[in-house]
C-alpha cells in the first residue's frame, strides 16, 4: 500500500495526545455516602497529590485511538494496486536532428528506439507513443505495447528541430479511465521537471563542428556568398571547406576555429544556381557537415495597378525587384506576377494571390470601410510581425485615413482606427494601408523604404532558404496540382483553398516545386540551434537505465478508512451510553447519594438552621 499524501500521516502524533489528556481527566463514579463533606477535603487532597491517573485498560480509550489512526490514515490518501489493471504510459521520442549524433553507438537516436521499446514492453498497461518534430503527434494511440513497438522499428530522425514542450504538454493532457499516466521522455534535451515525467537523458559528448550559416546577397559583381563555421566543444581545429556552384568547385580552404568559437568565410561568385558548403570531416554529426542555398535566385515581379504614383514606383525601383505599372490589370497579368500592388483602386475582390492595397477595400476579405477619419495618430505598432519589423513611425502624419473595421487578420499599425492591417489565408496574402501615400508624409521617412522591402519580403513568397522543419506554403493561383522533388523523392501536392501546402520539410537538402509552366527552387538547411549537441538535464530527470517502478492502476481507499473511522466512534458513543447509571434518565444530574436520616436528626438540624 502507497500514500497519495504521506505528510499527512504526521497526523498520527495526535494519538499520544488523546493517552496524556485521558490519563489528566479525572473520572467520577456514583457512590452513596452519608455525608459530602469528608470527601470534598479527600477529593481535593487527592488531587493535589496525584495530577495524573494511572492508565488503565480502557475499550473506549482503545476506540477512540482506532478512529484517530483511521481518520489520518485517510487524510494520506492510502493506494493499493489493482490487480490486473495498468496505469496507461505515454512514451515521447525526439526526432530533431540533433538526435543523429553517433557519440551514443549507433546513434543517440537508435539507443533511444531501443530504450523506449523497452519500456513499452514492461508497461502493465495501455503505451501511447508521441514524436516530438517541428509539430508534436500522436503516432500511436493508447492500446497493447506491440504497436507502439512497431511503429518505434520504422521511426526515424529529422533534420529539423522539436516542439518537446509541445509533445510534454501533449502527454500531459492524456487520461486513462480518467488516472494520468507515466510519461517517459527519450531526449538529449531536457525541459523544465514536471510531476508525474521522467527524462530519459541520451548523448554523452557535446563536440561538433557545423555550418551554422549560408547567406547569398546578389550584387553588380556577381553573388556574394558567406559561410559561417562553428567549434562545439574544447579545443582548437582546423576544418578543410569546400564551396561548390552547380557541383563546380569555387572555393577550397582550410578554416582555423578556436574553441567553442566561429570563423566566417566570404567569397564571391558568378553565375546562378545551387551552392552548397560542405565540411570534409567525420564527427559526431553529419547533417550539419552540408549546407545549400540558391545564387541568382530570380527577383520577385512587382504589378502595380493605378494612377502614376512616383514615391511609390522610386521606392520599388531601388529594391531587388522588377516592377510594372499598368492602369488596369489582365488574368494574365495576375498569374505572372509574384507581387500586386493596388492603389487606390475602391473595393475589389482578390483572387488568390500576394497583394499590397493602398487605400483600396477587398470586399472578400474580413475588412470594411466605414468612411473616413482625418488626423489620425499613430498609437500602436507591431515590433514581432516581418512587415513591421524595425519599422519606427511614431513621426508620421496622416491627413486622412478610411475607418477600417476589421474581423480578423492582423493590425499591424493602430491609431484611433487600424491603420495597417495584414491578412494570410484562404490562398490570399494581403497587406492594407488605409491612408493613401499623398495623404501622409510616409514617403518623407526613413521606415518608408524598410516597411515597403518587409512588405515586399513577406508578400512575394516562399524564402530562398528554409530551416528543416519549417511548413511550404505557396498561392495556387487558377492551378490544381504541382509536383515537389527532394531529398525523400518525389511527390504530388495538390491545392487547396487557393494554395498549396507541404505541412512540413523534414529533411535537408534542395527542392525544386513545379506547378504549370512556373518552377521554384529552394534549400532547406538543419537548425543552426540543433548542432549544439551538448546534453541537457533537468531536475528530476531520471537516469537512462531500465525502468523498475510499478506502473499498475491505483486505487483509493481513503473512503473505506473514513467509514472505519465513523463506525469505531458511534460503537465508542454507545458503549459509553450503556456505561451510564440506569437511575440518571429518573433522577436527573448525577448528584451524590446520601443515607436515609432519622426525623429526631432532621428536627435538630432545622434547629440549628434557624
Amino acid at each position: 500500500m502507497s500514500f497519495g499524501l504521506p505528510s499527512a500521516l504526521w497526523l498520527l502524533a495526535v494519538l499520544p495526545l488523546i493517552v496524556v489528556l485521558y490519563m489528566l481527566r479525572a473520572r467520577r463514579h456514583d457512590v452513596e455516602v452519608s455525608s459530602t463533606l469528608l470527601w470534598q477535603r479527600a477529593g481535593t487532597e487527592l488531587v493535589a497529590q496525584r495530577p495524573v491517573r494511572r492508565l488503565e485498560r480502557s475499550v473506549l480509550l482503545l476506540l477512540q485511538l482506532l478512529a484517530a489512526a483511521l481518520a489520518a490514515l485517510a487524510l494520506a490518501r492510502p493506494q493499493v494496486p489493482l490487480a490486473g489493471a495498468g496505469r496507461g504510459t505515454v512514451i515521447v521520442l525526439d526526432a530533431s536532428a540533433s538526435m543523429q549524433a553517433t557519440d551514443v553507438a549507433p546513434s543517440r537516436f537508435s539507443a533511444a528506439v531501443a530504450q523506449a521499446s523497452a519500456a513499452a514492453r514492461s508497461a502493465s498497461g495501455p503505451v501511447m507513443l508521441i514524436e516530438a518534430r517541428a509539430r508534436a503527434a500522436v503516432v500511436v494511440p493508447f492500446g497493447g505495447p506491440d504497436a507502439v513497438v512497431a511503429a518505434l522499428a520504422s521511426a526515424a530522425p529529422t533534420d529539423g528541430p522539436a516542439q518537446m514542450d509541445q509533445a510534454i504538454a501533449l502527454a500531459l493532457g492524456q487520461r486513462v479511465d480518467g488516472v494520468p499516466p507515466e510519461i517517459l521522455v527519450f531526449t538529449d534535451r531536457a525541459v523544465d521537471a514536471l510531476p508525474g515525467v521522467t527524462y530519459r537523458i541520451i548523448g554523452r559528448s557535446g563536440a561538433n563542428v557545423a555550418i551554422t550559416g549560408l547567406h547569398t546577397e546578389a550584387g553588380s559583381g556577381g553573388t556574394r556568398v558567406v559561410v559561417r563555421v562553428r567549434r562545439f566543444g574544447a579545443g582548437p581545429r582546423t576544418v578543410p571547406l569546400e564551396l561548390t556552384l552547380n557541383d563546380r568547385r569555387v572555393l577550397a580552404r582550410l578554416v582555423a576555429l578556436p574553441a567553442s568559437g566561429e570563423a566566417v568565410v566570404s567569397t564571391a561568385v558568378e553565375g546562378s544556381g545551387v551552392l552548397r558548403a560542405r565540411l570534409d570531416i567525420t564527427d559526431a554529426l553529419a547533417v550539419d557537415n552540408t549546407a545549400a542555398a540558391i545564387a541568382g535566385t530570380p527577383r520577385p515581379r512587382v504589378l502595380v495597378v493605378g494612377a502614376p504614383n512616383r514615391a511609390l514606383m522610386e521606392a520599388l525601383a531601388v529594391l531587388p525587384v522588377r516592377v510594372a505599372r499598368t492602369s488596369g490589370v489582365t488574368p494574365e497579368q495576375l498569374a505572372a506576377a509574384d507581387l500586386v500592388v493596388l492603389d487606390r483602386r475602391g473595393t475589389v475582390t482578390l483572387p488568390p494571390g500576394n497583394f499590397l492595397l493602398i487605400g483600396t477595400i477587398p470586399t472578400n476579405l474580413p475588412i470594411t470601410s466605414g468612411g473616413t477619419v482625418p488626423r489620425p495618430s499613430v498609437v500602436q505598432v507591431s515590433a514581432v510581425h516581418s512587415v513591421t519589423r524595425y519599422v519606427d513611425l511614431s513621426a508620421v502624419r496622416i491627413l486622412e485615413t478610411l475607418d477600417l473595421q476589421v474581423r480578423g487578420g492582423e493590425v499591424l499599425v493602430a491609431g484611433e482606427v487600424p491603420l495597417i492591417w495584414a491578412y494570410d489565408g484562404n490562398g490570399i496574402r494581403a497587406v492594407v494601408m488605409g491612408f493613401a501615400l499623398d495623404q501622409s508624409d510616409l514617403a518623407l521617412h526613413v521606415a518608408f523604404p524598410i516597411f515597403l522591402q518587409n512588405a515586399v519580403t513577406w508578400l512575394a513568397g516562399a524564402d530562398a532558404v528554409l530551416p528543416a522543419g519549417s511548413p511550404l506554403i505557396l498561392p495556387a493561383r487558377d492551378r490544381a496540382a504541382a509536383v515537389l522533388e527532394g531529398p525523400s523523392g518525389r511527390v504530388s501536392v495538390s491545392a487547396a483553398g487557393g494554395r498549396f501546402v507541404v505541412p512540413a520539410l523534414d529533411r535537408a537538402g534542395v527542392y525544386t516545386f513545379t506547378s504549370g509552366n512556373t518552377t521554384r527552387v529552394f534549400a532547406v538547411v538543419a537548425p543552426a540551434e540543433e548542432s549544439d549537441i551538448a546534453p541537457v538535464s533537468a531536475a528530476g530527470a531520471g537516469p537512462p537505465a531500465d525502468r523498475t517502478t510499478d506502473t499498475r492502476r491505483l486505487a483509493d481507499l481513503w473512503g473505506l478508512f473514513i467509514a472505519g473511522a465513523l463506525i469505531l466512534l458511534a460503537a465508542e458513543w454507545l458503549l459509553w451510553i450503556r456505561g451510564l447509571p440506569r437511575t440518571t434518565a429518573s433522577r436527573g444530574p448525577l448528584r451524590p447519594r446520601t443515607a436515609p436520616v432519622s426525623p429526631r436528626a432532621a428536627g435538630d438540624r432545622r434547629g440549628r438552621a434557624r
